[in-house]
């Protein structure tokens, strides 16, 4: 089972940027990284699904902006994410529970990832069991990066099933 922590790490996809809240005292402090699930830095994804060579560069583009918060955030905090796509994600691996709160794993997540990345290389996108849509790709990307990266086990997601 997830161990929740103090402090709480609030994730919000938005399309063209991410905001970040880490509420660990009397009022939260907000990030804004540029980094969607319309656009990821600079640029949204050019191909439908995006390529090999976009996951890659979409990759690098996301580490290079969630890494700086690695020394900022607090010990022991708990990521939370309302987003549609979150909530999507924990009914997709989930189904049938009635909604109550969910929890996606780190490992979930990278499970979603492998899956999008094998039609990215060339696997039929009917075969997979998740949506295919580049928002999807980028949004799956931007979560899994921020939870690898700032070693999130779990994510919350209130209002799940």
């Amino acid at each position: 089972m997830a161990t929740v922590g103090t402090a709480i790490t609030r994730i919000e996809i938005g399309n063209y940027e991410t905001q970040v809240a880490i509420e660990n005292g009397p009022a939260p402090v907000i990030f804004r990284l540029a980094m969607g699930a319309t656009q990821i830095g600079s640029r949204p994804f050019a191909q439908r699904p995006p390529s090999a060579l976009e996951l890659e560069n979409a990759i690098a583009t996301v580490e290079d902006l969630v890494m700086p918060l690695a020394k900022l955030l607090p010990p022991d905090t708990t990521l939370v994410s309302s987003d549609y796509i979150a909530v999507t994600l924990v009914e997709l691996l989930h189904p049938g529970h009635e909604p109550a709160g969910g929890m996606l794993s780190l490992a979930q997540v990278e499970q979603v990832f492998d899956e999008l990345a094998a039609v990215s290389l060339g696997r039929p996108a009917s075969t997979a069991r998740v949506p295919t849509d580049n928002a999807f790709f980028a949004y799956v990307l931007i979560l899994r990066e921020f939870m690898h990266h700032l070693a999130f086990k779990f994510l919350s997601v209130p209002g799940a099933a």
